[in-house]
C-alpha cells in the first residue's frame, strides 16, 4: 500500500510509540495524523500547535503550500524540530545548573 492512500487515523500516537520509532517513521506517523486533523478538526491541530509551542508564523505558512499531504508533511517536521530545540534548551539548561553548582562547591 502506498503511504499517499493510507487511511487517516484521528487518534493520537501513545507516547510509548514514539519511543521505539526511528525520526522518518516518527516524522511519518505525525504527518498522517496532522493530515487528518487537517480535513476533520482544525481546532485541534491548532491546540496541539500551540501546545507545542511552534512560531504561529512558521504554521502559518506550512498552510500556504499545496495539498494537505504536503502541509501535513511541513507541519510535522515544524513540531519535531520545535520538540527537539526545546530538548536542546534543557539539555543547556541542565549543563549549567551544574557547572553553576560545581562552582558553587569549589568557591
Amino acid at each position: 500500500m502506498d503511504k499517499n492512500n493510507l487511511p487517516r487515523p484521528l487518534a493520537e500516537p501513545l507516547a510509548k510509540d514514539y519511543e521505539t520509532l526511528s525520526r522518518d517513521e516518527l516524522q511519518f506517523q505525525l504527518q498522517v495524523f496532522i493530515a487528518g486533523l487537517l480535513e476533520n478538526n482544525f481546532e485541534k491541530l491548532c491546540n496541539m500547535i500551540y501546545r507545542h509551542d511552534v512560531p504561529e508564523n512558521k504554521f502559518e505558512d506550512a498552510l500556504e503550500v499545496g495539498t494537505i499531504d504536503e502541509q501535513a508533511a511541513k507541519i510535522a517536521k515544524l513540531v519535531l524540530e520545535r520538540e527537539l530545540e526545546k530538548v536542546a534548551s534543557r539539555r543547556a539548561y541542565k549543563k549549567q545548573k551544574e557547572q553553576s553548582s560545581l562552582n558553587e562547591k569549589n568557591t
